[in-house]
């Protein structure tokens, strides 16, 4: 956005302004024609009823931290950390590397009794026997 300080004329219907150039960071003149600055200075005015997004969610500067915690947060969950090398397993007898062939996963122990359930009966208004 161009500030009022940074119109250095107009004209003859030329506006020369001065503005900062976004790659070399220095300070430039330009020229145009009246209409050409009005159409590059209204390119920056949001339509009635629209708001500039980048105060609002995540973009607020108020949600730097929290936005900095979730993307700390998904990067150590893609990138969990190097597992440690474990130790070799020796041979008791010889002290020889052992080779692992196969696992067995453990059999989870079954209850050695099912609980029981008590059930009751009783004969309601109509005669039948229900179970409760």
């Amino acid at each position: 956005m161009v500030q009022e300080k940074d119109i250095l004329s107009d004209r003859h219907g030329q506006v020369t302004f001065r503005y900062r150039n976004s790659q070399t960071k220095q300070m430039e003149t330009r020229t145009l024609s009246g209409v050409a600055f009005l159409r590059l200075i209204l390119q920056h005015i949001l339509p009635k009823g629209y708001r500039r997004a980048r105060n609002f969610g995540y973009l607020h500067p108020n949600s730097k931290l929290l936005t900095q915690l979730q993307l700390t947060h998904l990067w150590r969950r893609n990138n969990p950390p190097p597992a440690q090398p474990r130790p070799a397993i020796r041979c008791q007898c010889c002290g020889g590397v052992m080779k692992i062939v196969r696992t067995r996963i453990k059999a989870i122990p079954l209850a050695t009794s099912a609980p029981s359930i008590k059930r009751e009966h009783r004969a309601d208004d109509t005669g039948w026997e229900t179970m409760r």
